[in-house]
């Protein structure tokens, strides 16, 4: 994984990753490629997206004119990711177990993808601070802020798109303007969705929460002491919105039931998120080496402190870590700009 650190004014976060990015030979020219029908909805996606998340288009421009790629090339990828042929599997939950409240995230896709996956810490100005994962730049798939807001999409193949935000776009905005549940499922009711997926959430307050959502409907359920999502749809309304091949995608409705089965244990504390995302209570990650799917990174995070943790590869064969650059990003002062390149560093 790559790990940036970035931080400052949104432009200059962009241009100066990109330009790292572009000195080291990282061939994103060669990974940009674009269908024309994905320049369309691209095209069609920028100004919607321009006017919701001004700040955030502008961290894309920078990005491509560090890169030295056309910005509506770069901006299109992005706007048309998680749109089209993408195919992630991920597992989510968040449980308020007394008062204290605990997130897990999985991320499933093809292994090929886990070298230039990130974990990226940002201190934008003006902003929150906030950690987050990705297989992609500047979209987040899951993620944790400075105050105790986290985030984690679920995907599903689309039936329908409309220009829009897709789900790393929605995770992204989240984890960098809201502090609770409430304030982040009024953000995705009030924007045009393009993609179709879950997103969990879940607050220091113990409010908890999925949004199931598309882009012809958005669906959420709420309340209780844990939330899940896989790779399907719970709620009546939402079932028809997905043209996930099988039912059973990437044994979805197997991973679903394997947190189901084990949110109810007694004494249920962070090592119980590990123990479930590393399939010691049931499938969860344990794909075999002919499926060419995998778990690329697995997450589990602790709100009331913020404490953080992450398994760096499939978590049943990846010891989780913890990371501490979310509580070094709080402290540090948001003056300082991008850090230096010692910062970007990758692991295999």
């Amino acid at each position: 994984m790559y790990h940036p650190r970035l931080a400052g004014d949104h432009y200059d976060m962009g241009f100066r990753y990109g330009s790292l990015l572009e000195s080291k030979g990282v061939p994103l020219g060669g990974v940009i490629r674009l269908s024309d029908q994905q320049i369309e909805f691209g095209e069609a996606s920028l100004g919607i997206a321009e006017g919701i998340i001004p700040d955030i288009m502008r961290e894309v421009r920078g990005l491509a004119d560090g890169l030295k790629i056309e910005y509506a090339r770069v901006a299109s990828w992005l706007l048309s990711t998680y749109c089209s042929g993408d195919i992630h599997g991920c597992s989510c939950f968040a449980v308020n177990m007394g008062g204290e409240v605990y997130f897990g995230r999985n991320s499933d896709m093809f292994p090929e993808l886990k070298a230039t996956s990130e974990s990226v810490l940002y201190r934008p100005t003006g902003r929150n601070v906030f950690i987050g994962h990705s297989t992609s730049m500047i979209l987040l798939e899951d993620g944790l802020n400075e105050h105790g807001l986290a985030a984690g999409m679920t995907f599903m193949m689309p039936k329908s798109v409309k220009p829009g935000l897709n789900a790393g776009f929605l995770v992204r905005a989240i984890l960098e303007e809201c502090r609770t549940t409430s304030e982040a499922i009024d953000f995705i009711r009030a924007v045009p969705i393009s993609s179709c997926q879950n997103i969990v959430l879940a607050d220091q307050n113990g409010d908890l929460a999925v949004v199931e959502c598309s882009a012809n409907r958005v669906e959420v359920t709420r309340g209780g002491s844990s939330v899940i999502a896989t790779n399907h749809f719970t709620i009546d309304a939402m079932f028809g919105e997905h043209a996930n091949p099988e039912e059973n995608w990437h044994r979805s409705e197997e991973r679903f039931a394997t947190i189901q089965s084990s949110l109810g244990d007694i004494g249920f504390d962070l090592d119980s998120v590990k123990d479930i995302l590393s399939g010691k209570r049931g499938f969860m990650c344990q794909y075999g080496r002919g499926e060419n799917f995998d778990t690329l990174w697995s997450v589990a995070y602790r709100l009331s402190d913020l404490h953080n943790e992450i398994a760096e590869g499939n978590p049943a064969r990846t010891k989780f870590k913890r990371d501490g650059r979310l509580a070094w990003g709080i402290g540090k002062e948001r003056s300082d700009s991008f850090e230096s390149d010692r910062n970007v560093t990758r692991t295999a």
